[in-house]
């Protein structure tokens, strides 16, 4: 899901208000920014709203076994008699939160050691023959078995996937700090006795905002992604549900084989429209960033 390449444009001072600029001008002129705005605030807004409203109990039956959509069920029932919106609405809630916080310690992470290895000499090697080793491993294999082993909680599986998921964007990062070190503004701060924890985690971030949001984006869909793809297969907490659960459960009960087909087609669309979503808000601020 990562961009295949990031050119690493973005080699001048940004301040932050150039930083919200360019993002602003984003959504209001880049189309694929919009669409990837609509669709994602669309499932954050159903995923807010089902904190507060489910119309009936996730697992309870409620009604017939396989009742088609009606007003009654607004996207039918489950085998069980069990209500597929009530389901969709509260997957909604796990699936979104597992998946940013997993995207979000991710690019911690990558951040982290791709500032640190691309200022710091000596912390270059270790962590990238780290992420050199990171990058071989099979993320949902290795998933897989400690999810049938250990039965790990969603926070779990969210660092986990963050363990699994750091080198790339580290790697980005880190060719983007070794370009930024022989700027003026370095040689600057470093004359004027700036700490050096500071020109990293400050100056260098602040001038990789653009590469770290996109990153970011990209991370958050891979994480719920992999999540969904964990919990079709069976793999992860049963008794939580999240839109791979409803595939699980709906495959399980032969739901297409029955004609059930709104039991396995809102929770598997919803997934796709969500990261694509999130890849065309990615793309777009990519591509206005590289404007700059």
């Amino acid at each position: 899901m990562f961009p295949r390449r990031l050119e690493n444009s973005v080699r001048r001072n940004l301040n932050r208000n150039t930083f919200l600029t360019v993002i602003l001008n984003a959504v209001a002129t880049s189309r694929m920014v919009q669409i990837g705005l609509a669709i994602t605030s669309f499932f954050v807004g159903i995923a807010i709203i089902s904190v507060f409203y489910v119309p009936y109990p996730v697992w309870a039956p409620v009604g017939p076994s396989f009742a088609p959509p009606s007003w009654t069920y607004l996207f039918g029932t489950t085998a069980l008699g069990q209500d597929v919106f009530s389901q969709w609405l509260y997957g909604s809630q796990w699936t979104i939160l597992v998946g940013v916080i997993a995207g979000a310690m991710t690019s911690y992470l990558g951040v982290f050691a791709g500032v640190l290895s691309g200022y710091m000499r000596y912390a270059d090697g270790p962590f990238m023959r780290l992420a050199d080793v990171v990058l071989t491993l099979p993320t949902l294999p290795l998933l897989i078995v400690v999810g049938a082993f250990f039965q790990p909680s969603y926070f779990d599986v969210a660092v986990l996937i963050a363990i699994l998921s750091w080198a790339a964007m580290a790697r980005t990062i880190r060719s983007e700090v070794l370009s930024l070190k022989n700027q003026q503004f370095v040689e600057v701060a470093v004359q004027s006795n700036v700490p050096k924890y500071k020109i990293m985690f400050v100056d260098m971030v602040r001038h990789t905002l653009p590469l770290i949001l996109t990153y970011s984006l990209f991370a958050v869909g891979d994480a719920i992604l992999t999540i969904s793809a964990l919990n079709f297969i069976g793999v992860g907490p049963i008794s939580v549900m999240t839109w791979g659960t409803m595939l699980d459960l709906a495959e399980g009960n032969l739901a297409l084989l029955s004609g059930a087909w709104w039991w396995e087609i809102p929770p598997g669309l919803s997934i796709a429209l969500f990261v694509a979503g999130l890849a065309f808000v990615a793309y777009g601020l990519e591509g206005a960033f590289k404007k700059m």
